[in-house]
């Protein structure tokens, strides 16, 4: 069978139009001139780039990949997925201004981490928590772009 394997194409598709949403949510936004560092746009609009560049490199992928297995199986696996995907995004989309983006990045990255990389504890938990906590060290620490603190402070 040469059909096309959704398995990487249909979740490229659905990050790209997140891309293309955040993209269009930031070009609408009134902008502020700040007279040093970066803008209030600088975080938001490097994470639609790469966000945007890995979800095309996933829809060229799952294009030159032919499929294999069950139709059916591979269709109710993959809806299972954009599923799961679509939820912890509008979760973390609701939550990283209460609980701070520090908890709530940390808790979305282990979520999609657990689901689509079963049975690597050590491996999930150590990039859900080095992962944010570089990103706030890079951007809220070095850059002075700050993050949500959330109600904990941090």
């Amino acid at each position: 069978d040469n059909s096309m394997n959704k398995k990487d194409f249909y979740p490229g598709l659905v990050f790209l139009l997140f891309t293309g949403a955040i993209l269009v949510l930031i070009l609408r936004s009134p902008t502020h001139q700040v007279s040093s560092g970066p803008g209030p746009f600088f975080f938001p609009s490097i994470a639609a780039l790469l966000l945007g560049g890995l979800s095309l490199a996933l829809l060229i992928k799952g294009a030159r990949q032919t499929a294999s297995g069950s139709e059916a199986g591979r269709r109710k696996r993959m809806l299972g997925r954009i599923i799961w995907i679509v939820m912890w995004s509008a979760l973390y989309g609701a939550t990283i201004e209460p609980l701070g983006y520090l908890l709530s990045t940390g808790v979305v990255t282990f979520a999609l981490l657990a689901y689509f990389n079963r049975r690597e504890w050590v491996f999930n938990i150590s990039l859900s928590i080095v992962t944010p906590v570089s990103i706030f060290i890079l951007f809220d620490t070095l850059l002075k772009a700050p993050l949500p603190r959330g109600f904990l402070g941090f």
